[in-house]
């Protein structure tokens, strides 16, 4: 081994000792100073060192973890510092969108873009151009911040802004636009149902045509904005400013119009009838040939019921207005108005508003002319749920639309408050409905209901039966006897059944729909040998000979009380009592019951509409929509229970003869 092998080992196996022996042979003149200029450096070599150490001591796992905790928190701070950039670019690119897609009626990308300036603090958007823009259940409402003022923390609210914009037509039905700022905004024809736009700021905005009906206006700032033909059907406008605004030919119904302001407004020819104006303003509003019928004009009361500031009507302008019913606070109160001399009021309207009475409600119940024993339970039923302070009035109307209409046109002159009816067409009786839900009657329709969409303006209830699903359990009823007591060994027998209905009349049609599809859906052979309908009891005659020129009928089914009813008279007067059976649709009654009680008759089953009831919660409801208890404004389906009964049950049938009462 050479002599630098030799001392190559000897530093390795002993560094001190070689460091010892540099020490002892250098002389201490020999040893340099180090330089100022490097001692940074030195202590950078130095730092580095001990970090180098200290990873030699950490696993890799630990590294990998410290590393990426160091590369989350410069993600994170890298994100707060970018987070006003990145807003500012996705505001930009959501109005951009918005400019793109301004010709589409349907736009996903519209409501995205929306929403995105939503949720970007309520950024603006003035000028938004979607005339015909499908946006219905959008909701927009004011965003909050907070912030430090003063040492305490403050909650911040901003509403977005789409003033001046184009919504002409617009879908925003069921939407949520709370504050709002649509200022200037053009909104004519547009789609607001139920729309909620609770102190929105609507200052000159074009709302001609609109379709307002049930929105919620409360506090909502329109002045002067136009609503001229526009349909506030059932709106909640309390405390709304309409100072200046023009509401010509207006349509607002059941409307609350609550400590709202009308200064100098328009409402010429406006409907207003059954109108909740207590603490309203006119002062100097033009109401000319406007109606108020039934129209509250009293004063609020606040949390204690003491009475505030009751309707204004000083220096209004009421020529042509028809106040016939309307709640006043004092007689005083209208006579500050202009002209109002010329308008049409109750005669004894000064004392009633002296008195301060509840006013008496007058309800009319249309009846067939062909006498229908469900109608009289209807009345029944009217009669047990009035008071001293409610009429009732049975109108009789011969069948056909146009009597109907006749009797419907004197019920409205005659001021009365409430009909309940069964239409006689489904379409025809609109026309006669709807003059009487303009001048503020209230409408109630038994066993029948409207298209939503044609009632829901028109009428406030309507109690309904489920004619198909009746006739069906009629017609399964008649195929259940039959398989006890008509089926025979020979396959090839069919059993013998004619058909009597009323399906002449469309709300008929589906008792007739029910019956067929039992009858179809069964194992037995059924042979329909004849069917005839019938319109009136003189039809008696045509089912006697329907009898007489099929001998070998077995049944008869009834497809409406009438119809049944005829049958079942046909038969014993043709003294077919213990050859024919008789199954229908048909209410009950003393004779019918005891009829069924008797093992034989040849009735077997009807259907029962629980008539007596219906009349008395249908009267209950129209008292307390006209009463105020409940609101008129949404219209409600009743489904009455209709029950079957039976010879083979007869528990039921004296319950009822026991509790219904008879007359």
């Amino acid at each position: 081994m050479d002599t630098r092998e030799k001392n190559l080992q000897k530093e390795i196996s002993n560094p001190e000792s070689i460091d010892s022996e540099k020490s002892q042979s250098t002389p201490e003149k020999a040893i340099l100073k180090e330089p100022k200029l490097l001692k940074p450096i030195s202590i950078l070599d130095t730092k580095i060192s001990h970090f180098i150490e200290w990873l030699q001591n950490i696993s890799l796992f630990k590294l990998a973890v410290i590393l990426s905790e160091g590369a989350l928190l410069f993600a994170i701070v890298s994100y707060v510092i970018t987070i006003p950039s990145r807003n500012k670019q996705e505001i930009q690119e959501a109005r951009k969108v918005l400019r793109e897609e301004s010709g589409y009626e349907y736009s996903d990308a519209r409501i995205a873009a929306l929403k995105i300036l939503h949720s970007r603090g309520c950024q603006s958007n003035p000028g938004l151009e979607a005339a015909k823009a499908n946006m219905a259940d959008l909701t927009l409402n004011p965003c909050q911040s907070l912030s430090f003022t003063q040492g305490s923390l403050k909650v911040n609210k901003r509403s977005m802004d789409l003033s001046y914009s184009n919504l002409a037509g617009a879908d925003l039905s069921g939407a949520n636009l709370v504050g709002i700022n649509l200022q200037g905004s053009n909104l004519q024809g547009a789609n607001l149902a139920n729309t909620n736009l609770e102190g929105a700021n609507l200052t000159g905005v074009q709302l001609q045509g609109a379709n307002l009906t049930q929105a919620n206006l409360k506090e909502a700032i329109l002045q002067n904005s136009n609503l001229d033909n526009s349909n506030l059907y059932g709106a909640n406008l309390d405390k709304a400013d309409f100072s200046e605004a023009s509401l010509v030919n207006v349509r607002a119904l059941w409307a609350n119009f609550n400590d709202g302001i009308f200064y100098r407004a328009n409402l010429q020819s406006a409907n207003l009838n059954r109108g909740d104006l207590r603490g309203a303003d006119f002062y100097k509003a033009n109401l000319e040939n406007a109606s108020l019928r039934f129209a509250d004009l009293s004063s609020t009361t606040n949390a204690r019921g003491a009475q505030l500031q009751p309707t204004n009507l000083l220096e209004t302008q009421l020529k042509g207005a028809d106040l016939w019913g309307a709640k006043m606070w004092s007689t005083f109160q209208i006579k500050r108005a202009k002209n109002w001399q010329e308008t049409n009021r109750k005669p004894n309207w000064e004392q009633a508003t002296k008195q301060a009475r509840l006013p008496r409600l007058r309800i009319a119940l249309i009846k067939p002319e062909t006498p229908e024993t469900l109608f009289d339970y209807y009345e029944l039923g009217m009669r047990r749920a009035a008071n001293r302070r409610v009429e009732i009035w049975a109108i009789t109307s011969p069948d056909g639309v146009e009597n109907e209409a006749k009797i419907i046109k004197q019920l409205i002159k005659e001021g009365m408050d409430g009909i309940i009816l069964r239409p006689e067409d489904s379409i025809k009786s609109l026309d006669a409905l709807k003059l009487a839900s303009d001048a503020g009657v209230a409408i109630i329709t038994l066993g029948f209901c409207f298209d939503p969409m044609d009632a829901k303006d028109l009428a406030i209830a309507c109690y309904s039966t489920n004619n198909f699903q009746m006739g069906y359990d009629s017609a399964q009823d008649l195929v259940e006897w039959s398989q006890n007591n008509l089926q025979t060994d020979s396959s090839s027998k069919l059993i013998q059944l004619a058909l009597i209905d009323s399906a002449v009349y469309d709300s008929y049609y589906p008792y007739l729909q029910g019956a067929l599809k039992a009858i179809n859906e069964s194992d037995i052979s059924f042979q329909i040998v004849d069917s005839v309908n019938v319109t009136s009891n003189r039809d008696t005659v045509k089912v006697k000979e329907l009898l007489k020129n099929n001998p070998s009928i077995q049944m008869l089914w009834g497809g409406s009380n009438l119809a049944t009813e005829v049958g079942l008279a046909a038969v014993i007067e043709s003294g077919l009592n213990n050859k024919v059976k008789v199954f229908g649709v048909s209410d009950l009654s003393r004779y019918k019951a005891e009829m069924l009680l008797d093992p034989n008759s040849p009735i077997h089953s009807i259907i029962d509409q629980s008539g007596l009831q219906v009349g008395y919660d249908a009267t209950k409801k129209i008292i307390s929509v006209l009463r105020k208890e409940s609101s008129g404004a949404d219209y409600q389906v009743y489904q009455i229970e209709h029950g079957l009964l039976t010879q083979d049950d007869p528990d039921p049938v004296r319950y009822f003869i026991k509790n219904y009462g008879w007359f």
